[in-house]
């Protein structure tokens, strides 16, 4: 019995010491070096061609251009994905051909702000996003880890443009 309780003691220790562990601070810049050797890394494995490597850490091709005029952030787009993790097996999440979204442009995840403005109407892109352009450090409990590096392969199937006032 006594030893019941110095067990569960112990254990309750070894908790609040884990519970009062500071936190790293995230520090986007060696995290962006980090992702973008995962991205080399990971293009060069995968085999995929014409990847063109963007300042802000991204990397992307373009599969088909699509028509003008392009979207801009004030827009909303009818698109369908596949996106997975880099590294994982499947897919995290996918939006069949047969059943488009629409997504406000200007709210979603950096990487697709600065992607999906490079194509138009009808234009596919693969863009491999590193954490500091997609989720960086959070933590939801979703299939995404924190620092992922994300692939997605995006097509713009039709822009709601924004009018003027």
């Amino acid at each position: 019995m006594l030893k019941n309780k110095i067990f569960l003691g112990f254990l309750l220790l070894c908790g609040l010491f884990a519970a009062c562990e500071k936190r790293k601070e995230y520090d986007p810049e060696t995290q962006l070096q980090i992702d973008i050797a995962k991205i080399k890394k990971y293009v060069a494995d995968s085999n995929i061609r014409n990847v063109v490597n963007d300042p802000s850490g991204m990397s992307y091709v373009i599969l088909a251009q699509g028509t003008d005029p392009k979207p801009i952030l004030s827009d909303s787009i009818y698109v369908y994905y596949k996106a997975k993790v880099v590294g994982a097996r499947s897919t995290f999440q996918e939006v069949p051909i047969t059943k488009p979204i629409s997504l406000k442009l200007d709210t979603l995840i950096k990487g697709w702000r600065i992607g999906l403005p490079m194509i138009g109407k009808g234009g596919q892109i693969r863009m491999i996003i590193p954490s500091t352009l997609a989720y960086m450090d959070f933590q939801d409990g979703t299939s995404i880890p924190p620092f992922s590096v994300l692939d997605y392969t995006v097509t713009l199937v039709d822009i709601n443009y924004k009018k003027p006032k």
